[in-house]
């Protein structure tokens, strides 16, 4: 039965269905979270509730990570390796290569095995069980997870050396928010210009602009008014940031992700801390004086 027992920490829109989903695969999910709320949210979707990461720790042998900053994974990992069970970390968050690196460093001390695996696929993913998870970490523990990855969607191996999924997210991170800055831009030309959004999102998808903004996001988000892709411009915003701060480390300048994270700052200066990935496009539709609208929605 140890082997079908995980702990969770983290339980917020990513963290929960990913839970649940585990929980769906048949494993026996212990929980944490600092919110009361998603802690209750976890209970009835049938975890059992733990009152602290160590007491958690000292439950299980596998704990799994969904934070959002490299600071409280560190935190989160200082208490966690003080517990009496716990031997194996599998770290779902984004924090970059450094972190990644550092918080190896923290648990390894322990002789707690460090599992790396940021995931992509958002929140719609996330409850599908269809994210990409990439991973790296020692082979000989690669056959023991992969059934956890498998609940929870495609594992990707980046390598065995901390800080290498962590190397590969930022960089898909990256691209993926300059694929909507600058699909925003183009689509308030176009619009500006008279050219109906939708017709325009058709001829770029089937020409060489395509990209999953002009594929997915523009489309069932900004054209329906909804502004929901379910992914935190204020998290897309840190994540430019760790990219931006990981190649400066390796003296890498940054030119264009430099301009993709001010967007993104302008973004949560705009719409509040609370503001969608997709609510850039909106920051675009002020400054142009248009809206990019389905033609089917009504004026």
């Amino acid at each position: 039965m140890e082997n079908q027992e995980i702990g969770f920490v983290g339980l917020g829109r990513m963290g929960l269905p990913m839970a649940r989903n585990l929980l769906k695969a048949g494993y026996a999910v212990h929980a944490f979270d600092a919110s009361e709320q998603a802690r209750a949210a976890a209970k009835d979707s049938g975890a059992v509730l733990a009152d602290s990461v160590r007491a958690l720790a000292d439950r299980v042998g596998t704990i799994c990570l969904s934070l959002p900053t490299p600071a409280i994974v560190e935190s989160v990992l200082l208490e966690l390796r003080q517990g009496a069970k716990v031997r194996r970390v599998i770290d779902l968050s984004t924090i970059g290569i450094r972190a990644a690196r550092r918080a190896q460093e923290i648990v390894s001390e322990r002789g707690i095995e460090w599992i790396e695996a940021p995931v992509s696929g958002g929140v719609t993913g996330a409850a599908a069980g269809t994210l990409t998870l990439m991973v790296s970490c020692a082979t000989g523990v690669r056959h023991q997870v992969e059934p956890i990855f498998q609940a929870l969607g495609k594992v990707l191996y980046a390598g065995e050396a901390a800080g290498l999924a962590q190397a590969a997210k930022l960089a898909n991170n990256m691209l993926s928010a300059a694929a909507l800055v600058a699909s925003s831009e183009a689509l308030s030309m176009a619009t500006k210009a008279g050219v109906d959004p939708a017709v325009a999102l058709e001829i770029i998808n089937a020409s060489s602009g395509r990209n999953t903004a002009t594929t997915h996001k523009i489309p069932n988000e900004v054209l329906t008014r909804r502004f929901q892709v379910g992914f935190a411009n204020k998290l897309s915003h840190k994540d430019v940031t760790l990219c931006i701060e990981e190649a400066a480390s390796m003296g890498i300048p940054m030119p264009v992700s430099v301009a993709i994270r001010e967007m993104l700052a302008i973004t949560t200066a705009t719409f509040g801390q609370d503001a969608d990935i997709s609510d850039v496009a909106r920051v675009m539709e002020q400054w142009a004086g248009i809206t990019i609208r389905g033609h089917a929605d009504p004026q």
